[in-house]
């Protein structure tokens, strides 16, 4: 009798350990850039506000015209259109290794949220079957997408994976992006050094379409 209680206890506790490890996958249903992303914690389908997640550990260059764009050029020896281009890819690789993927996120950080409300969590995903993930912070750092948030908590277990010259190597070829700001409202196109686009309510980057004109 005392056998079949401890065996009955041991199938419970695993089977809650299974159950809440399902419980802490979530699908990845938006990227904003190569750090940033919406997780649908709400099973909804929709980014809602409360699912922004900073992935923590890491920073990539930036997709907007901003202070923190200025900061990158200046630390890593870019120009706007480098940090731009490299910025784009990030996302890019965020988009292809994360995006519409079940993946587990964990509260990695001292504090559970960012200035800004952002969960900051680290990602785990393409999980095999013997339970071992992909560390996306410490793929898209290899990368050289990405370089160590030396603020952050992991930045010590992290700065192995950083590759600041892959990530330089990666200038030349954002400079032959043809890359432009697209106003979300009006689907009107900017070129990247406009200084109107400081000004529109919501614009990202993209690579512009190749219109195709009838003869």
């Amino acid at each position: 009798m005392k056998k079949s209680i401890i065996l009955l206890l041991f199938v419970l506790i695993t089977a809650m350990q299974v159950f809440a490890d399902d419980e802490n996958f979530y699908k990845v249903i938006k990227i904003v850039d190569g750090d940033t992303l919406y997780i649908d914690f709400n099973n909804n389908n929709i980014p809602d506000n409360n699912e922004k997640v900073r992935v923590n550990g890491i920073d990539t260059m930036e997709t907007k015209l901003n202070k923190g764009l200025k900061y990158q050029a200046r630390d890593y020896n870019l120009t706007q259109r480098e940090v731009l281009g490299i910025g784009y890819m990030a996302k890019k690789f965020a988009q292809k290794e994360l995006l519409n993927k079940d993946v587990k996120a964990v509260y990695s950080a001292e504090t559970q949220t960012d200035a800004y409300n952002r969960k900051l969590m680290s990602i785990y995903y393409d999980c095999d079957k013997d339970g071992i993930c992909k560390n996306y912070e410490e793929e898209v750092l290899k990368a050289g997408l990405a370089v160590v948030y030396p603020y952050s908590n992991l930045a010590d277990k992290l700065y192995k994976y950083e590759n600041i010259n892959k990530m330089r190597d990666f200038s030349s070829k954002a400079n032959r992006l043809d890359l432009v700001f697209i106003d979300k409202e009006t689907h009107e196109y900017h070129n990247i050094d406009c200084k109107n686009v400081e000004k529109l309510n919501c614009y990202e980057l993209v690579e512009k379409p190749i219109i195709k004109y009838k003869i």
